[in-house]
């Protein structure tokens, strides 16, 4: 099966710029034979890690997912993107995907999400489709050894990984070069791993461009003046094999990959607390869990933000 992945610069909150500037690429991988073509986590609003993305928030009948839906079907193709989702009083970070005949096979929700300005999601994150089952893990939720064991424990076909996961770009009093090679590596790593481990082909779309600011203590540890958006997409195939990779600019990267599954490796699965590769001890034991419990509390408290989202579904 040919696949590919859209590596684009989304402008923060302009959702229809953000459709239209996509859609040459997304042609493009159509034209060359892609069967499955997907685009980053919060492609449609851009990722934005703070309470501003409330305002940006969409239903599951909102513009992007029936952009998705019309797009698919012209294209006779899976197409599947990022976006804010509002449900009840409670906002998301989802990942919809669209069927060639305009249906919507899916969507799954972040379940490892920005705590300030997004509620934890829940399920199996998996489609079923004529390609075959389908799982998708958002960003982080692919770095712990835990999704990992639920991608095992579902026997999907193929894994799809939309992430905005920046990465240092210069170094400062906290950032080493050896740190901004060592966070690279982290990253760039996982699909590999789990397209090993899995036998599965996977298909990783990293978000391009300049850093939002963040909410909380990581926000303050990761300034838009020392981290951006890095791309670096790939797809790699189910033993293992890297097809293609894009670097730090806006393009498509289209590669054959094979379907379904093969016995995936025996390898040791990494474990390093709970995370797939190395981290700092003081972040992930300190100051992580303090900045979960103060994000979450934040957002369970918020009357803003079930007035928000009333609002917009209300209007929807």
């Amino acid at each position: 099966m040919i696949a590919a992945v859209v590596q684009v610069e989304s402008r923060p909150g302009e959702i229809a710029f953000n459709h239209a500037h996509a859609m040459p690429w997304i042609e493009e991988a159509a034209s060359r034979g892609a069967r499955l073509v997907i685009l980053p986590e919060l492609f449609a609003c851009g990722y934005i890690p703070n309470e501003t993305v409330w305002q940006y928030a969409e239903t599951l009948s909102g513009p992007t997912v029936r952009w998705l839906r019309a797009v698919a079907q012209r294209l006779r193709i899976y197409l599947g993107a990022g976006f804010a989702e509002v449900d009840g009083t409670h906002f998301y970070n989802s990942f919809a995907l669209a069927a060639p005949d305009g249906g919507l096979a899916g969507c799954a929700r972040k379940a490892m999400s920005e705590a300030y300005c997004f509620r934890y999601g829940r399920g199996r994150h998996l489609f079923a489709t004529d390609i075959g089952q389908v799982g998708a893990g958002i960003c982080a939720d692919n770095h712990v050894i835990t999704f990992l064991r639920l991608m095992e424990a579902s026997s999907i076909d193929l894994l799809l990984m939309p992430h905005a996961s920046p990465l240092p770009f210069r170094t400062s009093r906290m950032i080493t070069e050896a740190d901004r090679a060592q966070a690279a590596e982290n990253l760039l790593s996982v699909p590999s791993l789990y397209a090993r481990r899995l036998g599965v082909p996977v298909l990783f779309a990293n978000a391009v461009g300049d850093l939002q600011p963040m909410s909380g203590l990581f926000g303050r540890l990761m300034s838009p003046e020392f981290f951006r958006l890095p791309g670096l997409s790939r797809i790699v195939d189910a033993d293992g094999t890297l097809r293609g990779e894009l670097g730090r600019e806006e393009g498509v990267l289209v590669a054959e990959v094979g379907t379904g599954s093969v016995r995936g490796s025996d390898e040791e699965v990494p474990d390093h607390g709970g995370w797939l590769h190395p981290g700092s001890a003081l972040v992930r034991r300190v100051l992580r869990p303090v900045d979960l419990s103060l994000a979450r509390a934040g957002y369970a408290l918020s009357g803003r933000r079930r007035r928000f989202a009333r609002r917009l579904v209300a209007e929807a």
